[in-house]
């Protein structure tokens, strides 16, 4: 719900922090409720202001924004296999598509985005005119712009077209006459947004800054907007800015992407971090892909839901000697006997911590690998067959895997190597839905893996129709702000 969760987030708090390190930024804990205009005065203000835009960041990855299950549980990748879910589960029924406009997820996402869009709103309306210092002025303004773009760009994708809020509101009955822009609108203030942001932002922080958005980060971030607009040269050129910057390299072990203390690592461009035992700074994603009834097999404590686990379909795709594979276990044992349960060991097997939302586990929103492949697939598309800087960008992230390199091949037999070569080098990171989306193949390859009745192949047991490629808008947003907002078709 726009309207009142705007004057939630701008009229009330901003969630800060003291300093600017990156451990006083996972550590530190929320100020008092105070008044805006009480509190953007000073430059150590608006540090802590951009730090309070982190924290919720990170709400919209873990936490109550829910991203995972609305992205990889949508998807053939991921599935809800816990036995005996009621036709009623809000995460079940995203998971079969047959979620409803009063869906939970659906509203908290919609309401964690937007609680990070005012955080954004807020900075950027007072910093021009503040004391705050020239270069840090410049980097506060970036960081914010690329915040605020990754929150619409996953809503427009999401959503369609959603409303367009850009400044901090003031008059709460005129924002619940805020309708929605168009999809071409919100793409144009993504796209000036970032291309504003990478002229502000550094290209790397000390260690005690990593997790801030860097220049590689909106580089990245518009390259993946122009490719979803099919604005393929457009891509390939951002793209290139970060492969050829130097600042980015794949692990040499796949594995090692996912063991503990790897924030911040050469492959991680952006990440959004938690920080385990820190009383509500750490993320609940082991919980979530836990197999249920694991609890103190897989994770010590704090609830194992199954919420998100990996299907057949995914585990059956990797080829021989893939490494990547292990990423997926098969089951864990339980009083000496195996339980067939697959889960991802990148989320469940690291930095568990000691309860519910008590990890470290951070969640990659874009890798130096994923930027590889789509860098490949941009140049594919542009020059309607491979170069050679798009067989060298693929076979990087192949020859880590353990696999040959691809030659010779045709623009569409590439571009089909391509798009398999996504899916199985991040499965798990909220790609593959959009992935799909991106490339016209949600419902060609969704529903040509419909399952009987009681199978949970990849979560449907009905053909999706074209209305379902989009979620609908959260009820609550659409009875607040009638006539301005208009459900989407089909809902």
């Amino acid at each position: 719900m726009i309207s009142k969760n705007i004057k939630i987030a701008v009229a009330l708090v901003i969630l800060a922090f003291s300093g600017t390190s990156c451990e006083e930024f996972l550590e530190s804990k929320p100020i008092s409720q105070i008044g805006e205009t009480d509190f953007f005065k000073t430059e150590s203000d608006f540090t802590q202001a951009v730090v309070g835009a982190y924290a919720a960041l990170s709400q919209v990855y873990s936490g109550n924004g829910y991203y995972p299950l609305l992205v990889d549980l949508r998807s053939d990748n991921t599935s809800e296999l816990v036995a005996g879910a009621s036709g009623n589960d809000a995460k079940r029924n995203i998971d079969e598509f047959r979620e409803t406009t009063d869906n939970e997820h659906l509203t908290a996402f919609w309401q964690t985005s937007y609680n990070l869009i005012a955080r954004t709103n807020s900075i950027l309306a007072r910093i021009e005119d503040s004391p705050v210092s020239g270069n840090l002025k410049k980097q506060y303004t970036g960081e914010s712009l690329t915040m605020r773009a990754l929150a619409y760009f996953n809503l427009v994708r999401l959503f369609g077209g959603v409303p367009l809020v850009t400044e901090p509101v003031t008059d709460i009955d005129a924002s619940y006459k805020v309708g929605r822009a168009s999809v071409q609108e919100v793409y144009a203030l993504i796209e000036a947004d970032l291309a504003k942001a990478q002229e502000l932002v550094p290209a790397t922080y000390d260690d005690t800054n990593v997790g801030r958005a860097t220049k590689g980060a909106a580089q990245s971030l518009l390259g993946q907007v122009y490719l979803t607009q099919k604005k393929y040269a457009e891509a390939a050129a951002e793209f290139k800015k970060v492969v050829t910057s130097g600042t980015y390299s794949l692990l040499p072990v796949y594995a090692d992407l996912y063991k503990a203390g790897q924030q911040g690592n050469a492959e991680a461009i952006w990440q959004a971090q938690y920080k385990g035992a820190a009383n509500g700074l750490g993320s609940n994603l082991p919980n979530h892909f836990a197999p249920t009834g694991s609890e103190g097999v897989t994770i010590p404590s704090g609830g194992a839901y199954g919420f998100n686990q990996p299907t057949d379909d995914i585990a059956a795709a990797y080829s021989k000697g893939d490494v990547r594979r292990n990423n997926i276990a098969d089951g864990y044992t339980l009083g000496g006997a195996f339980i067939a349960a697959k889960y991802v060991r990148g989320y469940v097997e690291r930095e568990t911590g000691g309860g519910y939302a008590d990890s470290g586990t951070d969640w990659y929103i874009i890798r130096y690998a994923d930027i590889l492949l789509m860098y490949a697939e941009a140049l594919n598309e542009a020059n309607k067959g491979p170069v050679a800087d798009a067989y060298a960008a693929v076979n990087l992230v192949r020859k880590r895997a353990g696999l040959s390199d691809l030659a010779g091949l045709t623009y569409e037999t590439f571009k089909a190597a391509v798009y398999n070569e996504e899916r199985l080098e991040s499965p798990f990171e909220g790609h593959r839905w959009f992935d799909l989306l991106r490339t016209d193949r949600a419902m060609t390859v969704m529903n040509a893996k419909v399952s009987g009745p009681g199978k949970s192949t990849v979560g449907i047991s009905t053909p999706i129709q074209a209305y379902q490629l989009l979620y609908p808008i959260p009820a609550l947003a659409v009875i607040t702000s009638s006539p301005a907002i208009v459900q989407n078709e089909g809902y």
